[in-house]
Parts: C-alpha cells; sequence; structure tokens
C-alpha cells in the first residue's frame, strides 16, 4: 500500500503550501468572475449557421395538376441552398435528424437552431396557392373561401445562445420570403395580375428549450470555466513533480523500491480532491453571479464526480509533462502552453467548428470535452446520469488511457535505473 503512503505525504505538503493552494483555487475564480460580468457576445459576420430540420410534412395534391407535392421536403432543399446576399457562403448548415436528437444537440451547442415542420405544411401551402388563384381570377371568391388552412412552423433553441438569436432571425425572413414567392410563382403561371394580400398561411413562432427561457450566455460558458480550472491542474501537478526530482526526493523513494503506479497513483489521491474541491467552489460562485443552475442536489454530486474524472485526466496530463521538463520552471510554462490553448480547443469559452476527424469531431479524443458536455448537461440543463452517461464513459475511457500513457513516460523517463 506504497501509494498511500505518497498519497498522505502529498496531501500534507499541498495543505503546507497554502500560497500554492490559495492560487490554484482563487485564479479560476478569478477568471468565472470576469466572464461572468464582462462576457460580450461574439460572431462574424457570412458565417453559416447549424441548422437541424425536423420534416413532419405529409404533402398535399396539387390543385392544377393534383399531383403529389411535399413543400416540407421543398423548403429543406432551399434552405440547404440559401447563401448571404452577394457571397459564396451558405447561411446554413443543414441537417435532417429526429426531434430528440435535435433537442439533444441543441443542448451541446452542436447545433444552433432546431427547425420543426409540422404535418400539413404542404397542405397550408395548397391553400395559399388556391386562395392566391381565386384572388387573381375572382376576387370576390376568394373573400368568401373557406378553406384557409395554417401551419406554424416551431423555431426551437437555447434563446441565450447568441448564434440561435441570429439564426432564428434569418430563418423568420426566409420563411417569410418564402410565402411571398409562393404568391408571386402563383400569380405568374395563371398570368394575371396581383390580387389582395392573402391570408397569412404560414407564420413561424420561437420556442425555447424546456427550461432555459432565462438564460444567459454565461449560463453556457460557467461549466467551461469550471473545466479549464481542473485542466490547470495539469500546470500545477507537472511543477509539483518536477519539483521531487529536483529536491532528490524522488531519488531516495526510488530507494524503497517503490513502483511508478505506486507514486503517481498516490499523488492522484489529493490531486482528486482539489478537484472536487474547485467544482464545489466554482459551481457557488457562479451561482451566487447569476448562473442559472438546473437540477437538485443530484447534479452537483454528478458533477463532482464528472469534475474528478476530469481531473484526473489533468493529473495524468501533468505527469507527462513532468517526465520531460527539465525544472519545475520549464514545467509550469509547458503546461500553461498545452492546457490554455486545450481550454479553447474543447469549447469552454465558446463553440468551435465542427471539424471531423474518421466521422469524429477532432476534439471528441479529449477527455476534458467530455467532461464540459456532462457539467453542461447536468448543470446547465439539468440531466441525470441517464443524459451523461455516454460522456462519462468516454470520459473514463480516454483518462484511462492518458493515465496508462503517463504511467509508462514517467516510470521509463524519471524511474527507471540509473547506470
Amino acid at each position: 500500500m506504497k501509494f498511500l503512503s505518497i498519497a498522505i505525504k502529498d496531501l500534507k505538503e499541498l495543505l503546507r503550501d497554502r500560497r500554492g493552494l490559495f492560487f490554484i483555487l482563487l485564479f479560476p475564480i478569478l477568471f468565472m468572475l470576469v466572464f461572468g460580468f464582462a462576457f460580450g457576445g461574439m460572431g462574424q459576420a457570412n458565417t453559416p449557421y447549424n441548422l437541424a430540420i425536423v420534416n413532419y410534412d405529409q404533402g398535399a395534391n396539387m390543385p392544377l395538376n393534383n399531383q403529389s407535392t411535399n413543400f416540407g421536403n421543398n423548403l429543406t432543399q432551399i434552405l440547404k441552398e440559401a447563401k448571404y446576399q452577394n457571397s459564396d457562403v451558405y447561411l446554413f448548415n443543414v441537417t435532417e435528424i429526429s426531434e430528440s436528437e435535435a433537442d439533444q444537440q441543441l443542448k451541446t451547442r452542436k447545433i444552433d437552431a432546431e427547425l420543426i415542420i409540422p404535418e400539413n405544411f404542404s397542405q397550408s401551402v395548397v391553400a395559399l396557392i388556391n386562395s392566391t388563384i381565386l384572388s387573381t381570377t375572382n376576387p370576390l371568391s376568394a373573400a368568401s373561401s373557406s378553406s384557409n388552412i395554417s401551419s406554424t412552423l416551431i423555431i426551437r433553441g437555447d434563446t441565450g445562445f447568441i448564434n440561435f438569436g441570429v439564426s432564428q432571425g434569418i430563418l423568420v425572413g426566409v420563411l417569410a420570403q418564402y410565402q411571398d414567392d409562393v404568391v408571386i410563382q402563383t400569380q405568374n403561371a395563371v398570368k394575371g395580375t396581383p390580387g389582395a394580400q392573402p391570408v397569412q398561411y404560414l407564420s413561424s413562432k420561437v420556442e425555447p428549450i424546456a427550461g432555459t427561457q432565462n438564460f444567459t450566455t454565461f449560463d453556457f460558458i460557467a461549466p467551461g470555466m469550471i473545466v479549464f480550472a481542473i485542466l490547470l491542474l495539469a500546470t500545477t501537478v507537472a511543477a509539483s513533480l518536477t519539483r521531487e526530482v529536483e529536491k532528490g526526493t524522488l531519488a531516495r523513494l526510488k530507494l524503497s523500491k517503490m513502483r511508478g503506479f505506486d507514486l503517481l497513483f498516490g499523488g492522484m489521491i489529493p490531486w482528486s480532491l482539489i478537484a472536487a474541491a474547485q467544482v464545489i467552489i466554482l459551481f457557488v460562485v457562479a451561482v451566487a453571479i447569476g448562473f442559472h443552475w438546473q437540477g437538485g442536489i443530484n447534479s452537483i454530486l454528478l458533477a463532482v464526480l464528472v469534475g474528478v474524472i476530469g481531473g484526473i485526466a489533468s493529473i495524468a496530463l501533468g505527469m507527462i509533462i513532468a517526465a520531460f521538463a527539465q525544472n519545475d520552471r520549464q514545467a509550469a510554462n509547458l503546461g500553461t502552453l498545452i492546457t490554455v490553448p486545450t481550454a479553447f480547443l474543447i469549447g469552454a469559452f465558446f463553440q468551435l467548428p465542427n471539424v471531423q476527424i474518421l466521422g469524429f469531431q477532432f476534439n471528441e479524443f479529449l477527455p476534458w470535452t467530455h467532461t464540459l458536455n456532462a457539467l453542461r448537461a447536468t448543470l446547465t440543463y439539468g440531466g441525470g446520469w441517464d443524459a451523461i452517461s455516454y460522456q462519462v464513459a468516454m470520459n473514463v475511457l480516454l483518462t484511462v488511457i492518458l493515465f496508462a500513457i503517463a504511467v509508462f513516460l514517467f516510470t521509463r523517463n524519471r524511474l527507471r535505473a540509473e547506470n
């Protein structure tokens, strides 16, 4: 049980180094406060927005030739091909998926908005066409027509997400233009003069994800701040282990025939406690400055579990850095050089473009991506174990792989027998 002796030794050293411990816990809190009070929206012009379309349309028969037409498919194709004015950039990256899949992707912000096309969409378009024909050929008949079938398209998303605000505004404009185009094309088809403006057969409404009506951008970023704090553990762990080498502590421990696993697993225990403390402290700070927390005490317990797993991954990364660093200053610099860009890569501060490798988004190979997704699912959206089980499983798998690599490299570079 040599790893327990190592764990107790490291825990005592952590508690004695109050200045270092204070820095570990305070620095992420300052980041949380800065982002909580001063974070502004980010966005770029002419950027395609990720749109999921859920098409329930059943189709309808056209009035002139009785041909079956699905206007839901027609609208989907138009949205796929729509581009910014005077640009080759598309308005949307469109995917067609089920409603449950779209809702889940909204929560992880893999998509910016979800458009739900109702079953009677084609029927309402046909009613619009009939009304336009009548208003063009016989305005009196159009005024007395009772075949007014209307449909409502639902634009669903996270109302606290700036990309949803922009994309839903574009969608509303496209849908209004779609109705106008149907009217104009029908009038041209019957070669008549335009009649009165027809009834509003097509309409849309914005529908937030359940529980997100009052969300702000900070509600999405707060879990990212927690993961950023967990990532910073790698820098401190790397510097601490390298310092053990410099002070000769490691050389004395090698005389006891201590294995690399004992040293690293024992050191992992106190640092895991620090990770758990960071989750709790930063959660309390986030709630105090306006984080709209979803869920009960169960979500906090799940968040602590997820944070500990992410912390172990950071500890393993610190061990890998310590295996190559020459001194504690170099270890700290390397740690910062690696952890800060990693925080951006996993989307801790803002969503990155969907770049895929072998069918996976490239950052899904990093355990902290799954830590972040799980924290958002349970703290921001109030999900339970079912909502995070996949993310936790992937997090554990990638962390085990990273820890095994850390043990191998540190043992080979720091604990092998000297000639």
